[in-house]
């Protein structure tokens, strides 16, 4: 008898204690979820500089304007010359170290240089334009070898030992309806995968494809790639799987109108002009890894310049955490003038595009959101030594 009581008794309390705890996942499920809204911010609340340093230049071998921008992993920089076909590299300080280039269709000449990357063996690669192979040369600039490739490549990264590779290998006779995939994986001449396909085809949306800026970063295993006319990222993993997106427009961003077939051969019949239409909109020029962070840099195109090649201003920044896929920050104004290189351990920002001495600042991202504005004690955190080793 008295067992079957103490049966009761277990009983009635495992009863109240599943009542009590399913009352209690219902409060935390109508509780609401807890999030960050993007902090507006200027560049000096959120970013540090950590130092400027000036480009040294040979007096034969001026730069006309800088191009492609790495961060080599054991200290200094390799950089493409935007108009000229020479490659350069510097210092940790920026003096130049080395430099090669010639114009040409011969063996190691180039056009005009679109992308540079460096190896995990430390060689640099060079993708020059209307050219269907990658020039690799040594990590001294030396000319080393030739790798042909299905199509010109437009933009490099290292992905593992490999590279990811962004280039239109699509069928030519179908340009104006397919969807080619725009990113591959190549070990040498030789495709792993291929991924994320070109979102629009010309007969969707006309014109959007030159003026689609296409900003893609790598940080470890996972690509981040997106039109730079439209949100969000994309994220895709090393299987070359989409496995998510991020992001979203602050409402100050500008979206490109939806132009018809022959709209810019009128556009008197609209009441602009090309000008006035390139200054309408906004576009992501570049997607960087700083340290933990993703940051995005939104550009309008010049409307003083409005003839092919178009240029981008940069204007503004966003900051993100790639982890969770919070935006930290937004609309984070940049220098008139001034043009986001690259990332790495730190952003890298020139001071002016145009003109020398090439002056660029290396900026570190100071505050951690969740602090506030305030800078207490505690409250710097991101591109940190130890994040930054634990995710480059």
């Amino acid at each position: 008898m008295a067992t079957d009581k103490r049966k009761s008794r277990l009983m009635s309390n495992s009863a109240a204690f599943l009542t009590a705890l399913l009352l209690w996942a219902c409060r935390e499920a109508e509780r609401p979820t807890a999030s960050i809204a993007p902090v507006a911010a200027t560049l000096e609340e959120v970013f540090l500089v950590d130092g400027i340093m000036q480009l040294g230049e040979a007096p034969s071998d001026s730069i006309a304007e800088i191009g492609d921008f790495v961060e080599r992993r054991g200290g200094g920089y390799v950089i493409a010359d935007r108009f000229l076909p020479r490659v350069r590299s510097y210092d940790e300080v920026g003096r130049l170290t080395a430099a090669f280039g010639r114009f040409g269709d011969g063996p190691f000449e180039f056009h005009r240089i679109r992308a540079v990357a460096e190896t995990p063996s430390d060689r640099i690669v060079v993708a020059s334009s209307r050219q269907s192979q990658l020039t690799y040369l040594s990590s001294a600039l030396v000319p080393d070898t030739m790798v042909a490739l299905p199509a010109s490549a437009a933009d490099l990264f290292p992905l593992g030992t490999d590279l990811l590779v962004r280039m239109n290998a699509g069928d030519p006779n179908k340009v104006l309806v397919s969807h080619p995939p725009l990113l591959h994986r190549m070990a040498s001449s030789q495709s792993v995968w291929s991924s994320y396909e070109l979102p629009f085809s010309p007969s969707e949306r006309p014109y959007w494809a030159s003026f689609a800026r296409f900003p893609v970063a790598v940080s470890g295993a996972s690509t981040f790639v997106m039109s730079g006319l439209e949100y969000p990222v994309t994220i895709i993993d090393g299987a070359g799987q989409t496995v998510g997106t991020l992001g979203a427009p602050s409402a100050s961003f500008r979206p490109i109108p939806e132009l018809e077939l022959g709209a810019l051969a009128n556009l008197g019949n609209y009441g602009t002009t090309l000008g006035e239409f390139l200054a309408s909109f906004d576009v992501i020029d570049r997607i960087d890894v700083v340290g933990p962070h993703l940051i995005l840099t939104r550009a309008r195109f010049d409307h003083e310049r409005p003839m092919p090649p178009f240029q981008v201003v940069h204007t503004s920044l966003e900051v993100y955490d790639p982890h969770t896929g919070i935006k930290l920050f937004e609309d984070v104004p940049l220098p008139e003038g001034s043009k986001v290189l690259g990332g790495g351990r730190f952003l890298y920002l020139l001071l002016d595009m145009h003109s020398p001495p090439w002056r660029i600042a290396k900026l570190r991202l100071s505050k951690d959101p969740g602090c506030g504005m305030t800078g207490e004690d505690g409250c710097y955190g991101g591109g940190g030594d130890d994040d930054e080793d634990e995710h480059n």
